[in-house]
C-alpha cells in the first residue's frame, strides 16, 4: 500500500509538472532536433546509442550538438573523451534542453541537436524521437516507479511532441539493436578474459554506479567470465572514486571491472588523480544496430 501510494504522488507530481512547466514550445528553426528516450528510469542504452547516431551523422558530414543534463555528469565526460578527436560533433550540459537547443540553433552552426534523453521534456516538439524499447510500452499505474521501471505512461507522449516517433526493441527475438562488451582491459591494454583465474587474480569483482547493473553482468558472464563478487552504486554516484578506491585498498588481489561511465566520473574526480592500479579493467561497450534499421534511421534523418 505504501508503494502505492508513493506511485499515485509520483503520478499526480508528474501530470502537474508538465501541465505548468513543460508546456509544449516552438519548434527550432534551423537545426533538426533529434530525442533518444526510454520509459525506463535508467540503463535502457540512450547514451550508447545516443554515440553511434552522432557517429553515424558526423560520417556524413553533418554537425552534431548533444545535449546531456547537467545531473549526467558522467555521460557527459563519456562522449566528451569519446569524441575528442571528431570537432564536428560538441557536447553540452544543461539543465534546460530546450532553452540551450534554441540558443545553439540561432548560432546555425549545427545540423543536428541530439538530446541524449530529454524524452519527457514535452517542450521539445518538432523532434525526431527514438525510443528505446526493453518492454512493451507502460499503460498501467503499476509499471511507475517505484512499483515498476518505468517513468511515464505511453499515452503520456501521445501529443507532446509533433514530429516523428520511432520505436526500437532492444531485446528478444525481435531485438533491432544490441549492446554488447567489445573489450574489458586495464590501462596497459590487458584484457582480462586473458588473466581470469590466474595466480594474481582470483576474484572478479564487478564494481559500477550505473542505470542497469545485472545486465551489464549478464554480458560480462557472456564473455565466459566468472564474476565472484558485485557493488552496485547509485547511477551517477559522486563518491564514487573514494568507494572504489576503498574498495581496491582492501582487494589487491582481486581484479575490479568498470564501465566506461564509471571510468569517466573517475577522471573528473575533484580529488587527487586516481591512480589506476592494473587489476582494474573497463568494459566497453559496442552499439550493434539492425542493417535495415540502421538505413532507415539514416534515411528519416537525412531525406526528410
Amino acid at each position: 500500500m505504501k508503494s502505492l501510494a508513493i506511485v499515485l504522488c509520483y503520478r499526480a507530481a508528474y501530470l502537474l509538472h508538465h501541465a505548468i512547466c513543460l508546456r509544449p514550445g516552438k519548434p527550432l528553426r534551423h537545426s533538426r532536433l533529434v530525442v533518444v528516450g526510454a520509459y525506463r528510469t535508467g540503463g535502457a542504452g540512450k547514451t550508447p546509442f545516443c554515440t553511434w547516431l552522432a557517429e553515424t551523422l558526423s560520417a556524413h558530414e553533418k554537425h552534431v550538438a548533444i545535449l546531456c543534463h547537467e545531473y549526467a555528469y558522467d555521460e557527459a565526460a563519456m562522449l566528451q573523451e569519446h569524441f575528442a578527436g571528431t570537432p564536428r560533433v560538441k557536447i553540452f550540459t544543461t539543465r534546460n534542453r530546450y532553452r540551450l537547443a534554441h540558443e545553439l540553433d540561432r548560432t546555425q552552426e549545427f545540423d543536428f541537436i541530439l538530446c541524449d534523453d530529454g524524452f519527457e521534456d514535452s517542450r521539445l516538439v518538432g523532434a525526431t524521437t527514438f525510443v528505446l524499447l526493453w518492454e512493451n510500452a507502460p499503460t498501467r499505474l503499476c509499471e511507475l516507479w517505484p512499483l515498476g521501471s518505468a517513468r511515464s505512461l505511453a499515452k503520456d507522449h501521445s501529443d507532446h511532441h509533433s514530429g516523428r516517433t520511432v520505436e526500437i526493441r532492444c531485446n528478444g527475438s525481435a531485438s533491432k539493436i544490441r549492446f554488447a562488451i567489445d573489450n574489458i582491459t586495464n590501462r596497459k591494454g590487458e584484457d582480462l578474459r586473458s588473466v581470469q583465474g590466474s595466480a594474481h587474480y582470483r576474484q572478479i569483482n564487478i564494481f559500477c554506479g550505473i542505470g542497469d547493473p545485472e545486465r551489464l553482468c549478464n554480458d560480462i558472464r557472456e564473455q565466459g567470465i566468472a564474476i565472484t563478487g558485485t557493488t552496485f552504486l547509485k547511477d551517477h554516484d559522486r563518491h564514487f572514486s573514494d568507494k572504489l578506491q576503498r574498495a581496491l585498498q582492501e582487494n589487491p588481489q582481486s581484479a575490479f571491472v568498470i564501465t566506461e561511465k564509471d571510468a569517466a566520473r573517475l577522471e573528473k574526480a575533484p580529488e587527487k588523480p586516481f591512480p589506476w592500479p592494473d587489476n582494474l579493467y573497463i568494459a566497453r561497450q559496442k552499439t550493434i544496430v539492425d542493417e535495415t534499421l540502421a538505413h532507415r534511421i539514416l534515411y528519416e534523418l537525412l531525406n526528410s
